[in-house]
């Protein structure tokens, strides 16, 4: 599993940089490496089961996709709303509620949330989010938006 995640991390190294050479591979080597001992208590838990396996690789592709589409439908919302001459906003405060238990999903929620133009996570309290929308619509999106389900759906893949 170990030297799984590494080769995982140097092959996206490998693309960051755009070539490879004896001076990339072994400054991308190492890199990887101490990352991956940086974050192993993330990817690795206690009895050195892995929480990364088949079902939460699908969730986190379905969960990339769906912020991807997110976030270009806000840049759009917002750009609109920029552009439009009469600037048209409505900035509210607004409570979420989440059944999402793990401290890392609730985290990769609040900066998905921020990610999109138009939010911002104030605020993470237990099983609520205090986030700041632009207008009162990007509020109700978030509140239907799928993050949360496919969250849920990949931490109920890793408690079992």
């Amino acid at each position: 599993m170990k030297y799984w995640i590494i080769s995982l991390y140097f092959g996206f190294w490998i693309i960051l940089c755009g070539f490879l050479n004896m001076e990339t591979a072994i400054i991308g080597s190492l890199l990887c490496y101490f990352i991956f001992n940086f974050n192993k208590d993330m990817i690795i838990d206690e009895e050195q089961k892995g929480i990364i396996n088949g079902k939460t690789i699908i969730c986190a592709i379905q969960y990339f996709i769906i912020l991807i589409k997110e976030i270009f439908k806000s840049n759009f919302h917002v750009a609109k709303i920029v552009l439009s001459p009469k600037m048209n906003i409505s900035p509210q405060i607004i409570t979420i509620d989440t059944k999402i238990k793990s401290h890392l999903y609730k985290t990769v929620l609040a900066n998905s949330i921020t990610l999109t133009p138009g939010t911002l996570t104030l605020l993470m309290e237990e099983d609520k989010l205090v986030i700041h929308c632009l207008q009162k619509e990007n509020g109700e999106d978030l509140i239907q938006s799928d993050f949360e389900k496919i969250l849920l759906k990949a931490e109920e893949c890793v408690n079992g």
